[in-house]
C-alpha cells in the first residue's frame, strides 16, 4: 500500500510557518496531543497553526484558513513549490481534509511521528485514500493509510516505515504519569504565544547521530549535566525569531564549563569597509588553552598544527565575507608570541595572506577591496554582548538579514537566531 505523499507533510509544514496559532483551544488540543506522548520520548516539538495568522492579516476557524492575498500571490508564483503541492496548500486552507488547524506535534520514541486532531475523520481519511490511491485498512479501532493511521479524532503520520497501530492504540490510553504531559518538560512546550516549541533529551538524541561517544564526552567538557535542548521560534510581520537553552536534569540552564568572554566591539568596528557575512568569537587565553587540552585527544594530538594556532589567540577574532566567500578578511587579537610559526599555518593551511600590526594580524584571502550591504558598525551593534556570532545579508535569502549568536546567560548560554527582511523577504526565504 502506497505512503502518504511525504509532499502532503511538506505543505502542513509550510502551512505552519505561513500561519502558526491564536485560538484559546489551541492550548487545550496541545494538551490533549502530549497525553498521547509517551513521558520517555526523546524529542517532542509542538506547532500552532493559529498564532501567526493575525500578523499575516489572516484568520481561521479552526477548520480551515483565510490568508491574504500577498501570501496567496507568493505561493501562486513559486517556482520552488509544485503544482500538485499548490493545489494541495488550497485544499488543506479550504478545510478539506478534515484537520483540526489548531496544534500538531513531533514526537520520537520507539518510532517517530507528526500527530494531529481531526474535526471530521472521515473526510481525512477519504482525502488521504485519494492522495495515496489507496484504501484504509482496518485493525480493530485503527484505521492505516500507507505510513498514516487514524484512531478516533487523531491522526499519526509515521515518520519511517509503517505505523504500529497497537502501539498507537497504548498511546492513547495513556496515564498522566506515562504521558509527556507529567513531564517538567511539558511546561516549556505550552508556550500558548509561540509559533513552535521543543524539548530534546540530549543523551537519547546523540545516541542515535554518529560518533555519539565523543559528542557524549565533548558536552561534557562544556556543559555541567546537560540533558535537554530547549526553544522555541516565532513569527512577527517582518521577522522570524528563535531561541534555544541547554538545560540540565532539573530543566534549570546547565552549568557553562568553559571560560568565555564577550566580543571585543571595536575589532569588528575596525575594519575599513563592510560585508555581507561577519563572523565574530571572543577566544581568550585561559579558553584557548582548555579547549587546545581537552581536544587534543580527539584530533591527533596537542601537536596537532591547527591545534598549535590556539595558543597564539587571545582575544577577538573577527571576519567580513563578500556573499560567495571569494573574497574574506580576518582580524585576529594575539598574544603578540610566535608570529612566524602562526602566519606559516595559516597561510600554508587556509590559503590567506597575513599582516601584523603589533599583536593583532589581519588575514585576507582573494582582495579586501570589496564591501556589503552590513557596515562593521552595524555588525558590532547586532553581536553586542555575544560570546560567538554571525551576521548575515543575502545569504539565506535575498534582502533577508539573518542573525545567529551565542551569549553567555547566567551561568549558562543562549543561542538566539532571528531573520529580517519584511514579508516579501521572508515569504522567498520560506517558498523559494
Amino acid at each position: 500500500m502506497k505512503k502518504l505523499s511525504y509532499s502532503l507533510l511538506a505543505v502542513l509544514t509550510l502551512l505552519f510557518v505561513a500561519v502558526g496559532c491564536s485560538k484559546s483551544s489551541g492550548s487545550d488540543d496541545a494538551v490533549s496531543l502530549l497525553r498521547t506522548v509517551p513521558a520517555d520520548a526523546s524529542s517532542v516539538v509542538l506547532v500552532n497553526i493559529a498564532h501567526t495568522v493575525e500578523s499575516f492579516g489572516g484568520s481561521t476557524d479552526g477548520s480551515s484558513v483565510a490568508l491574504p492575498d500577498d501570501l496567496l500571490k507568493a505561493i501562486n508564483a513559486s517556482e520552488a513549490i509544485k503544482l500538485e503541492d499548490k493545489q494541495r496548500f488550497k485544499e488543506i486552507c479550504a478545510g478539506e481534509t478534515g484537520i483540526a488547524m489548531s496544534t500538531v506535534a513531533y514526537f520520537s520514541a520507539a518510532r517517530s511521528y507528526f500527530t494531529g486532531l481531526l474535526n471530521d475523520p472521515d473526510k481525512f481519511i477519504a482525502y488521504v485514500e485519494k492522495q495515496t490511491g489507496s484504501k484504509a485498512e482496518e485493525e480493530g479501532d485503527a484505521k492505516t493509510i500507507g505510513n498514516v493511521a487514524v484512531i478516533g479524532n487523531q491522526f499519526w503520520a509515521c515518520v519511517t516505515g509503517r505505523p504500529d497501530a497497537d502501539q498507537l492504540k497504548y498511546y492513547g490510553q495513556l496515564n498522566e504519569k506515562q504521558s509527556y504531559v507529567s513531564a517538567d518538560a511539558s511546561k516549556l512546550l505550552l508556550e500558548s504565544d509561540k509559533v513552535m516549541t521543543y524539548v530534546a533529551d540530549v543523551d537519547r538524541t546523540i545516541s542515535f547521530l554518529p560518533n555519539s561517544m565523543y559528542m557524549k564526552m565533548a558536552s561534557s567538557l562544556i556543559f555541567n549535566d546537560m540533558a535537554y535542548i530547549a526553544g522555541s521560534a516565532d513569527i512577527k510581520k517582518n521577522t522570524i525569531s528563535a531561541y534555544a537553552n541547554i538545560l540540565n536534569s532539573d530543566m534549570k540552564p546547565a552549568e557553562l564549563l568553559l571560560p568565555v568572554e564577550k566580543i571585543d566591539d571595536s575589532v569588528l568596528k575596525s575594519f575599513g569597509k563592510g560585508g555581507d557575512i561577519f563572523f565574530a568569537a571572543a577566544i581568550p587565553k585561559k579558553l584557548t588553552k582548555k579547549i587546545k587540552d581537552a581536544a587534543g585527544s580527539f584530533l591527533g594530538g596537542k601537536n596537532n598544527p591547527v591545534l598549535g594556532l590556539l595558543e597564539a589567540i587571545d582575544g577577538t577574532v573577527a571576519v567580513r565575507a563578500a556573499s560567495g566567500l571569494s573574497d574574506a578578511e580576518g582580524i585576529i587579537q594575539t598574544t603578540g608570541k610566535d608570529f612566524s610559526n602562526f602566519s606559516d599555518v595559516l597561510q600554508n593551511y587556509f590559503g590567506v595572506t597575513v599582516t601584523r600590526n603589533g599583536d593583532t594580524l589581519t588575514v585576507v584571502r582573494g582582495s579586501k577591496d570589496f564591501s556589503g550591504y552590513i557596515t562593521p558598525e552595524q555588525a558590532a551593534d547586532m553581536l553586542k554582548g555575544a560570546w560567538v556570532g554571525f551576521v548575515t545579508n543575502g545569504v539565506i535569502a535575498r534582502n533577508v538579514t539573518g542573525v545567529a549568536k551565542l551569549s553567555v546567560d547566567g551561568k549558562s548560554l543562549r543561542l538566539d537566531m532571528e531573520a529580517d527582511g519584511g514579508v516579501d523577504a521572508l515569504l522567498n526565504m520560506v517558498l523559494r
